[in-house]
């Protein structure tokens, strides 16, 4: 064998290993903390259906629940996942007696013993006392198998 013939096919075994490897581990990433996670978060799957053209839709009761921070109210609230997005949708309305300023907020998603799965940031709009507006914030990953959620001002 002649030494471009060995040079080549080292290259060869070395590319193959690194092609095996990369598939091994392509379904697994790590969260913020470091953690593992599995790239689909198979925990607790009774909270989700799954429509027809693949959207995964949360369907806990807890996690559609009305929340307030900050005179502003959470309603209508959905978590879905399509195509490794995961999208908390909502309506947002002021409750107070006065207009807010646009504010940071955290989207702490919870499972059901209220271990914290995952936070996400996300930004309410200035609202008029009454007012109400469409609030969403999104993460990568499938994280809609999620029990409930909190949110805080940032």
């Amino acid at each position: 064998m002649k030494s471009n013939e060995k040079f080549f096919i080292t290259i060869l075994v070395i590319i193959t290993l690194c092609l095996v490897i990369f598939a091994v581990s392509r379904g697994k990433n790590k969260d913020v903390e470091g953690q593992v996670v599995s790239g689909t978060n198979d925990v607790m799957k009774e909270y989700v259906k799954t429509t027809e053209d693949g959207t995964k839709v949360n369907t806990s009761e807890k996690l559609g629940e009305k929340k307030i921070v900050n005179n502003i109210e959470f309603t209508d609230i959905q978590l879905t996942e399509n195509d490794g997005e995961t999208l908390l949708i909502a309506t947002v309305t002021n409750t107070g007696s006065v207009k807010t300023e646009m504010f940071a907020v955290n989207i702490t998603l919870l499972d059901e013993s209220g271990a914290e799965i995952k936070t996400i940031p996300g930004l309410v709009a200035p609202l008029e006392t009454g007012a109400t507006a469409k609030f969403s914030s999104s993460t990568t990953l499938d994280f809609v198998n999620a029990y409930d959620f909190k949110v805080t001002a940032k």
